[in-house]
């Protein structure tokens, strides 16, 4: 029987070929998910961008969609719909941390312009049979506020901060997942100036609650998941 060589030669070549690729080389870069929370009460809608991409628009108390990245160079910007400033910075990100944007106003040469702050997540990952909880304040206009906190597992409510100023963001409390909340009161004193109700938190779960600007002298809150 005739035997084509080169036909031979050429089979055996894909068969090595598909040996050798034993699917033992290093995994894929985890990537990063980011989003951008708007907490400028009576400020503009935002449009952001990341990476050029498509806008999403977003007004306060809202959060835009996670993106995901890979780790290294990236861009944000954030247009607001009036004539305030656009603005366009650049970051870095690190392999499987992810990474929640507030975006404040802020004075800037004598006019008002809209500034990202960049929180990370890190120490956000629980152990089994455990979520975790953190405080941030972005409530420019708010009075001082001491923030405490009560988790299935305490007897009580504990102090989560006091005083839990502007742009300040707590540890991750670590406790049973459950029925969680948060109290938040005049600095200094017991009252109740908000209180959240039952915030369930699932097993393995991390969220942020986030305290923003309400009406004059108040403060209202958004949760936010950062692990699942």
């Amino acid at each position: 029987m005739h035997v084509n060589r080169r036909l031979l030669v050429a089979v055996v070549a894909v068969f090595a070929l598909g040996a050798c690729d034993s699917g033992s080389g290093p995994p894929p870069p985890q990537a990063s998910q980011l989003r951008v929370l708007h907490t400028v009460r009576g400020g503009p809608s935002l449009t952001v961008f990341v990476d050029g991409g498509r806008g999403n628009t977003i007004a306060f108390g809202e959060s835009s969609r996670l993106v995901a990245l890979s780790p290294g160079e990236h861009d944000l910007a954030i247009q607001p719909a009036d004539t305030t400033p656009s603005l366009l910075v650049l970051f870095n990100t690190i392999e499987g941390v992810n990474y929640s944007v507030f975006a404040i106003d802020t004075m800037v040469g004598g006019s008002v312009t809209i500034l990202p702050v960049f929180v990370s997540d890190t120490g956000a990952m629980p152990a089994g049979g455990h979520a975790r909880l953190r405080l941030a304040s972005f409530a420019a206009a708010a009075p001082a506020v001491d923030a405490r906190h009560m988790q299935p597992d305490s007897a009580g409510l504990l102090v989560s901060a006091a005083p839990l100023n502007f742009r300040a963001v707590t540890r991750y409390f670590d406790g049973a997942p459950g029925s969680w909340s948060v109290v938040i009161s005049d600095a200094g004193t017991t009252d109740t100036l908000l209180a959240t109700g039952a915030l369930m938190l699932g097993d393995g779960q991390a969220q942020t609650l986030v305290v923003l600007d309400s009406t004059p002298g108040g403060v209202t809150w958004r949760l936010l998941r950062d692990r699942d």
